[in-house]
């Protein structure tokens, strides 16, 4: 598996706060409604570079915005999404919505990459491509200032499309991601022969990794083969300072996480890093376990 949860599915950060958790999932038909009303809302997290702690990305997040419940977290809306075959839909309007904020002003200005999130079936399609590369052209937003996330709830198949896929997005100038690695997932290391650029450790390996030795061994493992293949390594879940020493001692590039910043609006990012590169307290000293 490339993921474990429905928060993940479409790249959704574990941030309940606001967030509708007992309501039960969205029925289809307001969840199709949502989708016509373009009421899917994205947040940013920030990713930072460990070696110096600049910013350098955000990954894109989305939430519904629902009239009754107010905000939904994902998992009682993305299942029901992509079961019902809409996986297309959502991601295209995130990616409209995060390229609108580009263009708007409230993102370029930060000069951080986008992280957009593709299910397989999604990164599949030819057409989806063309969508996304002429939606970020006319937006203004240079390709490789976009990283696609791929994110999968199965094990991947179509290893020979994929690539294809991978391959297209890179001569494009876009950078490319595996999302969610732990030990769980199945076929990493096949993807490793592909032209990612990036591989983002899950937020549950890199928890487990301070107390525990085997996630430690994989995430050292994971770190290595990643470097060896010439990608960058980001860790996510990164909430203490004793995760971010623990990552940084094992050679992970970069850090997400709560740490970091919880999700963002677009128009908060901005004033996020002015105050994190501002500030040095925090983020730096020996593991604690």
């Amino acid at each position: 598996m490339l993921m474990k949860d429905a928060r993940t599915a479409v790249g959704y950060a574990d941030d309940p706060e606001g967030e509708d958790g007992g309501s039960g999932p969205v029925p289809l038909t307001e969840l199709r409604e949502a989708l016509a009303a373009a009421r899917i809302r994205t947040l940013y997290q920030p990713i930072v570079r460990m070696a110096d702690r600049m910013p350098v990305a955000v990954e894109v997040l989305a939430r519904l915005a629902h009239p009754t419940r107010g905000i939904v977290a994902p998992d009682l809306f993305v299942p029901q999404i992509e079961d019902a075959g809409l996986a297309l839909d959502l991601t295209e309007e995130v990616g409209r919505a995060a390229f609108a904020d580009w263009a708007g002003n409230r993102l370029a200005r930060a000069h951080l990459s986008l992280g957009l999130n593709f299910p397989l079936d999604v990164l599949l399609m030819p057409a989806a491509l063309d969508w996304l590369d002429a939606t970020r052209e006319a937006a203004g937003v240079p390709a490789r200032h976009v990283t696609i996330e791929l994110t999968e709830s199965r094990p991947v198949s179509h290893q020979r499309e994929l690539a294809a896929a991978v391959a297209r997005l890179r001569r494009l100038g876009y950078r490319l991601a595996i999302d969610d690695v732990g030990p769980a997932l199945r076929d990493h290391r096949s993807l490793l022969d592909m032209a990612f650029s990036t591989v983002k450790l899950d937020k549950g390996v890199v928890g487990e990794a301070l107390h525990c030795p085997a996630a430690r061994a994989f995430v050292e493992q994971a770190i290595a083969a990643a470097h060896d293949a010439d990608m960058d390594v980001v860790a996510e879940g990164i909430a203490t300072p004793a995760h971010w020493a623990r990552m940084a001692d094992l050679g992970a590039d970069m850090a997400q996480g709560y740490l970091v910043a919880r999700p963002l609006a677009a128009s908060q990012v901005a004033g996020w890093q002015r105050g994190w590169v501002g500030q040095t307290v925090g983020v730096q000293g020996p593991a604690t376990a």
